[in-house]
């Protein structure tokens, strides 16, 4: 029955059932005197959609099954009867229209994003015209509650990040195969345009064979892009224009109207109607040419940053570190990108411009004749000017910009270091260091300003000087001036200031870009990592030292075999090439020559670095590294690596935050958290560069047993140490020296050649005591540091709720200068009204024609006047600019000398990102923004006020309107600003996160390559991109929301002054001249007013970064700044210190740290600090450094009270060997001596007593480069040149945090020797790391739990049973 059910089922009545007709007629085409409805639907309604599917398919550029599917597809949505409806529906919800925009097919509410509103996507065409969709999120606004990202719209689909991401990544290998095809190269792979499938393979991560990146021009791939959607919104542009040209024309008619009496009233209100129309529609294209300017840019963005990202996870670290500092690339992703992106605002208006001009002038030769020349004249003089201005522009822009990299790269290295430059009291000269660096950026950009107010000036007074040499050369030639002719060559003039105003900047903006996009361009140009050639060849491997000419390069030659599952250690003294060995292995270093061969490494390695580089995250984020979380393993892999004592010390256990790059946690923490990651990542192969360095025998052992030779045990493992007393547990030792593998064998056949202690006695020689400063920073620092993680760490940035407070305002006035600034508003009010007396004068002289005055005294009057006007022009253009310049000068110095002076604690609980936003972004909009805006808004100010007084001068019942039109304006601008502002705030806000993730990205890039997790992190930033994009979008759509309904409120004052002047006109005589004054006045209110509110909402904006600065400026914790005059130069002289009841907490409601401590060193004595976890050690040397105060008690050094003493005083006469070694870029003489107290020969003798003469002398002497952060020196080496700085030092008092972790143990006793003869007549404290360090010290000062328990002579405590540190020393075996 069903089968004949189905053969009765034919065409017609399918058509019946869809068309719901009888069968008889199934598909009526006409019905009732119309097409009827299925007709429509299924064949008219699918011919539009059969053409957009064949474009579509030609878009694609072959018609492909996949083209099939959109066309098939397309045909069906037609709105069809409700009886098609149901029909596979939800079976398409996922599929995109093309690859390049992420937007449904068929919109379901079901996809947006947990709910939250989608912005603009399925809005009406009324909605988008005027930003409908937008009116829910500005009333939040106003109400406050836009205090989070998340409360905001997500953006519309096309412009999500991920989307723009992968159209860009499809054009950059679309233009790789247009340069491959070019060059004849035919081999290349063919493009991958599996998108959809998700298998998209980056171009910038995988290059096509036989043509390399550099071969694709930015430029190229971002016209590729983005061109064709931006170069057609050229159109609108053209329209605007067309359209602006109408108003003066319709006030030529109107007021030779005016002139005529009796003229019929219907040709008036044609002009009125014309009026009203041509602004209206000019208004309406305009916006939307804005808007759609600003999705393309903001488009574009989200690619650069996107592509600079990836590329830095691509890019060879060698490669980067030799070509580019941290600060320059953290600058492309911030500076250069928006200089780039700001000239997708300017680039329309190249060829737009000079149209414009170009039809004014015709326009006025038809108005005046010839007479329009002499205007012209002056203009081409101008051009050459122009062109000298523009190259010195770029010229300076492109120097400011890398002294601003400097600037940047310096304050990234104080930041990082900034304990130890507290330390060492260095902050003066990092200070002036920093100046001289702003110094010489702002003598660039002071000549850019003054360029600029040139520019300003000459484009400023040329229209009123076009104006009078027009008017007087039309007046020469023996024509007559008419009311007409005048105001509508004043209109057309006055279309002239936009071109010529804007011109210098958009030549600046461009020239701008071009730097920017060329230095973003060598960029990408660095070669990618390519491991499948390395791992071809390799055993002969060059490494040249970070930041060093190639002439510097150290070669390391390896030849050996590791079998799978097998213990290799690698042993040899400091700086011999062990670190450099693995990064052989892991391919970071340039081969020379032979073959690498490494089984698996395409899963990556596990890696413990010898510098530990941990997230800014909870340990529990830092271990997992984006794993699952397994809780077995996982509390195997803790136990594994020592760490669950840590975790229950910590407030939140595994969920405490720790600071940027660990900050918050001790060396030896940082340590163990490594390499519990590296375990957790659970590779084949892992390499571990001296993770048992910074830990204790005890720890060192459990380590050892548990995690190297215990979890780890069926892997492949290479250990770097100089722990001797494990290489016994080695199935294979590698001893290395300069460079080179000297002997590879058993323990038994390698170890007589290593000079060590014997195997059990050295064992515990490497004290117990290792891990113990470590630890007891958990109780001591960390108890302050994880104490704020509650309050700090854990809470994001905080934005400011609220409109601007007025004290910012007065920041700004007093860092111009409360006289200049009067003077710049001053000189622009001169300026604007000698601008409207000239008009006005002309209008008098219009009226005055009948009565047949002078002319000769009308043009020497009206000459006066403009003459005058240009002379206040030029006041204020440089006036302003040497305010700006001024301002700049002093937010930066105000800025840098509290952050310098801030506490510690401040740093170790903000992000690294954080501050530097401030010393980047921030100060880069009051450098270079905010004065932009803030003269733009003056002068818009000061041009409203002259417009309004002039219209109701010449039409007094224009004030009738002023009234509501007032209220309405204040209204709407009042709505707008609350959103504008809160959007503002977001956007700073999500942009740090930006930063702050590239930063730490740019420090970890070596793991990243190694662990294979790159990817992971691309997403992150693309997750931290897209929040900070759709804050800058809704932005961007607030602004044009704003922007069209004050070019409305435009449009009614440009028609009701038509309408009352043609009313006026009817009923009495009016003065055409006014009436043209006031018309030619209104035609610009619509620019004017939008700009207005514009000008003033970006000068706010560019506010919020002086809010931002003043915040640091004035409420950060600073350290007491007093000195004390009394105190003698030379003092202390004998070194005598004492502890009188000393008690210091690090915060309040924490156990103290220091308890009641009490003790006297004498002068000249050494005394070593020994004590088990949390006994205060450390906080011994913070309360006498003073970078912690106490809570009660006294310091005294030679009977003076250290409290008393200024901070500089008693730093500088206090000298330390921290453990974490401190190096900035600069020279080795500078990093030893950086005030030029010592002359050469003293730094070499230095060098000599630290047995690090052989290595400077090969790397170029005292005058080398030591590279960003010391990455030309070994960690080892770095820490020997830091006690070379304490050789150096007058200081009486030496203390000493054991500095030589890494370093072998022949080297670590020639230096005990050198500290013991060097400061043998100074006070030495040791905090013990090594007990065979302390065991000739004069007395040991043992502590725990904040309290002084044993302090006495090492045999006398060895003599006492109950003795905590002879316990310490029974440990050994002795």
């Amino acid at each position: 029955m069903g089968r004949g059910v189905v053969a009765d089922f034919g065409l017609s009545e399918l058509f019946s059932g869809l068309c719901h007709t009888d069968t008889l007629d199934p598909f009526p085409v006409w019905r009732d005197g119309a097409i009827s409805p299925c007709f429509n639907q299924l064949v008219l309604g699918a011919l539009a959609h059969s053409v957009v599917a064949v474009f579509s398919a030609c878009y694609l550029s072959h018609i492909s099954d996949s083209s099939l599917t959109i066309l098939s597809f397309c045909i069906t949505q037609m709105q069809p009867p409700p009886v098609l409806s149901p029909v596979g529906e939800r079976s398409y919800t996922s599929m995109s229209v093309n690859d390049a925009d992420s937007s449904l097919l068929i919109p379901e509410s079901s996809y947006q994003d947990t709910g939250e509103v989608v912005a603009e996507d399925g809005s009406s065409f009324i909605s988008h015209l005027m930003y409908l969709w937008l009116n829910p999120l500005l009333r939040r606004g106003r109400r406050g509650e836009l205090e989070k990202p998340c409360n905001v719209y997500l953006l519309p689909r096309r412009l999500r990040t991920s989307a723009v991401r992968r159209h860009f990544l499809r054009c950059w290998e679309d233009c790789q195969q247009g340069a491959a095809t070019q060059r004849g190269n035919t081999a290349h792979r063919p493009a991958n345009r599996s998108l959809q499938n998700g298998t998209w393979t980056s171009p910038l991560q995988e290059e096509l064979s036989g043509i390399a990146v550099e071969e694709v021009g930015l430029l190229k791939v971002l016209h590729k892009a983005f061109g064709l959607r931006y170069y057609l919104l050229g159109v609108l542009k053209l329209a605007g224009n067309m359209l602006s040209f109408a108003g003066p024309l319709l006030l030529s008619s109107l007021v030779q109207y005016m002139k005529e009496e009796g003229a019929p009233i219907s040709q008036g209100a044609w002009c009125a109607t014309g009026l009203f129309f041509s602004t209206f529609f000019s208004a309406l294209i305009r916006n939307i040419f804005a808007f759609e300017v600003s999705k393309v840019s903001l488009s574009a963005r989200a690619a650069l940053i996107s592509a600079i990202y990836g590329k830095a996870l691509r890019v060879s670290g060698g490669s980067l570190a030799a070509r580019f500092t941290l600060g320059e690339v953290v600058n492309f992703m911030s500076t250069d990108t928006d200089h780039v992106i700001n000239f997708f605002n300017s680039f329309h208006e190249v060829w737009s411009l000079p149209f414009q001009f170009s039809i004014a002038l015709y326009l006025l030769y038809l108005q005046v004749g010839v007479a329009f020349l002499g205007g012209l004249g002056v203009a081409l003089l101008l051009v050459p000017l122009i062109k000298v201005l523009a190259s010195k522009i770029m010229e300076n822009n492109k120097h400011m910009l890398t002294h601003k990299d400097s600037r940047v790269r310096l304050m990234t290295e104080v930041l990082f270091g900034i304990r130890v430059i507290k330390f060492y009291n260095w902050e003066a000269y990092f200070a002036q260091k920093i100046a001289d660096c702003r110094r010489q950026e702002l003598s660039h950009l002071k000549a850019i300003k003054y360029l600029d107010a040139v520019c300003v000036y000459t484009w400023g007074s040329l229209p009123i000087v076009i104006s009078i040499i027009t008017f007087v050369t039309y007046v020469l030639l023996g024509n007559e001036l008419t009311a007409a002719k005048v105001f509508t060559a004043l209109a057309l003039v006055g279309m002239l200031i936009v071109p010529l105003n804007s011109f210098p900047w958009v030549v600046n903006g461009t020239l701008e870009a071009k730097v920017s996009l060329d230095r973003i361009q060598l960029f990408l140009k660095l070669p990618n990592q390519d491991l499948d050639a390395y791992f071809s060849h390799g055993r002969c491997v060059s490494w040249k030292s970070w930041g060093l000419p190639s002439y510097h390069s150290k070669d390391v030659v390896f030849f050996f075999l590791v079998r799978q599952g097998s213990l290799v250690v690698v042993v040899g003294k400091v700086g011999c090439g062990k670190s450099s060995l693995l990064a052989a292995i892991t391919g970071e270093l340039n081969r020379r020559g032979g073959d690498v061969y490494v089984q698996g490494r395409e899963d990556g390695f596990g890696l413990a670095a010898q510098e530990p580089w941990i997230q800014h995250a909870t340990v529990r984020d830092n271990i997992l590294f984006g794993k699952d979380y397994n809780s077995s393993f996982y509390q195997a892999v803790v136990e594994a690596c020592a760490l669950t004592d840590d975790l229950n010390i910590l407030p939140n256990g595994d969920r405490t935050e720790v600071g940027e790059n660990g900050v918050t946690l001790s060396g030896g923490q940082k340590a163990r958290l490594a390499l519990a990651r590296a375990v957790y990542m659970e590779k084949d192969i892992f390499l571990l560069d001296d993770p048992l360095a910074a830990v204790d025998s005890d720890v060192a052992h459990h380590l050892m047993e548990r995690c190297i030779m215990g979890i780890l045990r069926s892997k492949t493992r290479i250990l770097c140490t100089h722990r001797i007393e494990f290489v016994d547990k080695a199935d294979v030792v590698i001893l290395m020296d300069n460079g080179t593998i000297i002997k590879t064998g058993t323990p038994e056949e390698v170890l007589p050649l290593v000079e060590a202690v014997p195997k059990k006695r050295k064992n515990d020689s490497n004290a117990k005591e290792k891990d113990a400063i470590e630890r007891e920073e958990e109780q001591g620092l960390s108890n302050e540091l994880f104490a704020e993680e509650e309050s700090s760490l854990s809470r994001g940035e905080q934005k400011a709720v609220g409109g601007l407070a007025w004290k910012v305002y007065h920041t700004y006035w007093r860092a111009v200068g409360g006289a200049l600034a009067v003077s710049i508003l001053l000189s622009l009010l001169l300026m604007q009204a000698s601008k409207n007396v000239s008009d006005w004068w002309l209008s008098h002289w219009i009226s005055n024609l009948r009565n047949n005055g002078s002319v000769k005294f009308y043009l020497t009057v009206y000459g006066s006047i403009a003459g005058a006007n240009t002379v206040f022009t030029a006041f204020r253009a440089f006036l302003f600019a040497f305010g700006g310049i001024r301002a700049a000068s002093v937010v930066h110095n105000r800025l840098l000398d509290t952050v310098l002076k801030a506490t510690v604690t401040f740093f170790d609980t903000t992000p690294l990102g954080r501050i530097l936003n401030r010393f980047s972004s921030d100060l880069y909009s009051v450098d270079d923004t905010l004065p932009f805006f803030l003269n733009i808004l003056l002068t818009n100010i000061f041009g409203l006020l002259g417009m309004l007084v002039v219209m109701s001068y010449g039409l007094p019942w224009f004030l009738v309107a002023l009234l509501p039109l007032g209220l309405l304006y204040h209204r709407t601008q009042h709505f707008y600003r609350h959103t504008s502002r809160d959007l503002k705030r977001l956007c700073s806000l999500t942009l740090s996160p930006v930063y702050s993730h590239f930063s730490e990205t740019l420090s970890g890039l070596a793991l990243l390559y190694l662990s294979r997790t790159s990817p992971r992190f691309e997403e992150e930033n693309e997750r931290r991109l897209e929040q900070n994009q759709r804050c800058l979008f809704l932005s961007n759509a607030a602004m044009q929301w704003l922007d069209i309904r004050l070019q409305m409120i435009g449009v009614v004052v440009v028609t009701g002054i038509s309408v009352i002047a043609v009313f006026q006109h009817q009923f009495k005589s009016i003065d055409p001249g006014l009436v043209g004054l006031s018309l030619s006045y209104a035609l610009s209110s619509t620019g004017l007013l939008s700009g207005l509110i514009f000008n003033f909402t970006q000068t706010e904006m560019q506010l919020v970064s002086v809010e931002r600065t003043e915040e640091y400026s004035t409420t950060l914790p600073t350290e007491p700044q007093h000195s004390n005059p009394q105190v003698p130069t030379s003092w202390p002289e004998q070194g005598w210190v004492e502890f009188r009841g000393a008690v210091l907490s690090y915060r309040e409601g924490l156990p103290n740290a220091l308890d009641g401590v009490s003790l006297v060193v004498r002068p000249g004595e050494k005394v070593g600090v020994v004590g088990r976890t949390g006994s205060g050690k450390s906080t011994l040397f913070l309360a006498l450094f003073r970078m912690v105060e106490l809570n009660q008690g006294q310091i005294l050094l030679d009977g003076v009270d250290t409290s008393q003493v200024g901070l500089a005083q008693l730093r500088s006469k206090l000298a330390i060997i921290p453990q974490d070694p401190f190096l900035f870029s600069g020279t080795v003489r500078e990093n030893l001596d950086p005030c030029g107290h010592h002359p050469d020969s003293r730094l070499l003798e230095a060098l000599e007593h630290c047995h690090l003469s052989p290595v400077i002398n090969r790397i170029g002497g005292l005058g080398a480069e030591v590279g960003e952060q010391g990455k030309s020196l070994s960690l080892g080496q770095r820490q020997l040149l830091c006690l070379a700085r304490a050789l150096l030092t007058e200081a009486n008092i030496l203390c000493i945090d054991e500095a030589t972790a890494s370093v072998d143990q022949k080297t670590d006793k020639l230096l005990q020797q050198t500290i013991r003869e060097k400061f043998q007549d100074k006070t030495v404290l040791t905090i013990a790391h090594r007990i065979s360090t302390i065991m000739d010290s004069d007395r040991v000062l043992v502590m725990h739990s904040g309290k002084v328990v044993e302090f006495d002579t090492p045999a006398d405590l060895c003599q006492r049973d109950d003795s905590i540190f002879c316990k310490l020393v029974g440990g050994r075996g002795e």
